[in-house]
């Protein structure tokens, strides 16, 4: 892996603005919010694009999953990132599991890395486009052909314990709700998977993929992102508001603070008021590419990490 250049230099824009009078009217009467107009510092060595990010706060560094089939470990204060996994086919999703860290690639493979030695499951038989690890130590597996898998651990020993054949399409995200698990598809819906296993009718929110879902417990409304370039915000069963913001789809959104932050293949990241989702901000020219990939950490969990086509990892400071 190539060594990673770092800026210091991190300039710093304060924008303020009025708020949208609207269902998420805010109790402020202007936002007032710091962006960073730089990243911290810039990963590159990846010779294909990261396809997802995820932080190892156990281990303090950055995982990256990338389509030349290297899932790399990039830890803070070191310049080189470090291939943990190797194969010919890319790798789409990764997560940490507590000690653990999976990968899941193209050909149907969960990689996972322990301390000492690495193990490989085969449990399905399309592409795995999603991983993510639940509030009670879960660890849930998407793929291509709308199959869900719940998996749990003996130490380092995973088991498959049920998996679901759903009708969304692609697997796309999982994420928490109260009430289960949130499951987006290609089908451009989402659905919940409770916690008695039982799957529900999913909500059609965009006219294609549903890239992701997330709950906001504030407001107990559902908000996604689509192949549509659209934010849908669902309460139940009743579409409340669908915005354009993005040219084209939106890859990944995630909540930090009053801020919902999105990415998509119009090379742009975005920010957003979760009291009234007024635009806040954009990073500036964060990537020369789609951006698929975001997540947040650093040791105090206010670090922004982006991935791209151009096969770089940008990390910015929120």
């Amino acid at each position: 892996m190539n060594k990673v250049t770092i800026s210091t230099a991190v300039k710093i824009q304060i924008t303020c603005m009025p708020p949208t009078y609207n269902l998420f009217r805010s109790v402020n009467p202007y936002f007032c919010r710091m962006f960073p107009q730089a990243p911290l510092l810039t990963l590159r060595g990846h010779q294909g694009a990261v396809y997802d990010l995820a932080w190892d706060a156990s281990d303090h560094s950055w995982i990256s999953a990338g389509g030349d089939g290297v899932v790399a470990r990039w830890s803070l204060g070191n310049t080189d990132g470090n291939a943990l996994f190797q194969h010919a086919s890319p790798f789409f999703a990764v997560t940490v599991w507590d000690d653990l860290v999976l990968g899941g690639n193209h050909t149907g493979e969960i990689f996972v890395k322990t301390p000492d030695k690495h193990s490989v499951y085969t449990p399905h038989k399309a592409p795995i486009f999603a991983l993510f690890v639940d509030g009670q130590n879960r660890l849930w597996s998407g793929d291509g052909a709308g199959v869900v898998g719940m998996w749990s651990r003996d130490v380092h020993s995973l088991r498959l314990e049920q998996q679901w054949n759903t009708s969304l399409g692609k697997i796309r995200h999982f994420s928490s709700h109260p009430h289960g698990l949130l499951v987006t598809g290609g089908s451009g819906q989402w659905c919940l998977l409770d916690e008695a296993g039982t799957l529900h009718p999913g909500v059609q929110a965009h006219a294609r993929s549903c890239y992701w879902a997330l709950h906001l417990e504030a407001k107990n409304v559902v908000l996604s992102g689509g192949q549509d370039g659209q934010l849908h915000v669902q309460r139940d069963d009743e579409s409340l508001l669908t915005l354009d913001v993005h040219q084209s789809a939106v890859y990944r959104g995630l909540i930090h603070g009053s801020t919902l932050w999105t990415c998509g293949r119009d090379k742009d990241v975005k920010a957003w008021s979760l009291d009234s989702l007024d635009a806040l901000n954009k990073l500036k020219l964060p990537h020369t590419r789609s951006v698929n990939a975001m997540t947040l950490g650093g040791p105090d969990g206010t670090h922004l990490a982006t991935g791209s086509d151009d096969r770089s990892i940008k990390v910015w400071a929120l």
